[in-house]
């Protein structure tokens, strides 16, 4: 089953996005997705422990992760590993499939000789963070062509679509394998402690963004030095804390004007910021307008509908 304009996500206090409540039970979850409708033509920065692989069926989208900038086209994908912390932007028109699956239901329970073989390699390398796949070698057609047949499954349900999907998911990952062999031979060292500490310090975030808090107390929350906060934050995603911070009450900013009546200072307030003058600035450095024209746009934008 593909479920149609989805327009945002689901995230816990830790920036994990909450996948396995979307798929009522089932091992996976397929979204037809259209950048235009999520607010600021953006997704925000979160992460999944299941892996995920996007097509796109028109147009073009950014997809950003720690280490690197990925622009997925017409015609191609990208898969993106188990636990990456990562972000999109829509600067065009878009429609893409975004199907996001349980890392068990291709190779089975951890452990298990499959896993271990073929896998866990894939699921737990520190090198494999995202692979862009273009159309562009006779390996990588093949990939794609994977990607659009289990597709045609979640689309049409024939008998045991289910198991149609995993078949086409397992040819996918034999595929990936051998593209990514050199990649897995490469595995770098400190990607996972780095996950670990951005979750405990994104968290911190997401519970405090309203008070007064500044690196000291973020570095606090995963019990190191303000200095490697700042390192890990620019490691994980390409930003200071601070910066981090600023982006993250923007957002929250964004979505007060749209779903309350509250007012600009008070919205200002209730982000975080001190300065009406100040929320005004970042905003309009953001979205290109004040407040209050983002939030007559929306309106007039959803009388006309």
């Amino acid at each position: 089953m593909i479920r149609y304009q989805k327009d945002r996500l689901i995230l816990a206090n830790n920036g994990e996005e909450l996948v396995e409540r979307e798929s009522e039970g089932m091992p996976f979850v397929c979204n037809f997705n259209e950048g235009h409708v999520f607010i600021g033509h953006h997704i925000p920065w979160h992460w999944h422990d299941w892996f995920e692989i996007n097509y796109t069926e028109r147009g073009s989208f950014v997809l950003q992760t720690s280490e690197k900038t990925f622009e997925i086209h017409q015609g191609e994908a990208v898969f993106i590993n188990s636990s990456i912390i990562h972000e999109y932007d829509f600067p065009k028109d878009v429609g893409y499939y975004s199907l996001s699956c349980d890392t068990r239901f291709p190779g089975g329970e951890p452990g298990s000789y499959l896993d271990r073989k073929y896998f866990s390699p894939i699921f737990h390398s520190k090198s494999l963070a995202v692979l862009h796949i273009k159309p562009d070698s006779e390996r990588r057609i093949r990939m794609i062509a994977c990607i659009l047949e289990f597709l045609r499954a979640l689309r049409e349900e024939p008998d045991a679509y289910e198991l149609a999907v995993r078949e086409r998911l397992v040819d996918f990952f034999l595929l990936l394998s051998e593209e990514a062999a050199d990649i897995l031979a490469r595995d770098r060292t400190g990607n996972s402690r780095d996950l670990e500490r951005m979750k405990l310090m994104l968290n911190y975030i997401y519970e405090h963004y309203a008070e007064q808090i500044g690196v000291p107390e973020i570095a606090r929350a995963a019990d190191i030095s303000p200095r490697e906060c700042t390192r890990c934050f620019k490691r994980s995603v390409s930003r200071t804390p601070v910066r981090f911070l600023i982006e993250y009450r923007i957002q929250i900013a964004s979505v007060l004007l749209l779903r309350t009546e509250l007012g600009v200072s008070e919205i200002a307030a209730k982000s975080g910021f001190t300065s009406d003058s100040y929320f005004s600035k970042i905003f309009r450095e953001t979205y290109s307008c004040t407040p209050r024209e983002y939030r007559k746009t929306f309106l007039e934008t959803k009388g006309q509908k």
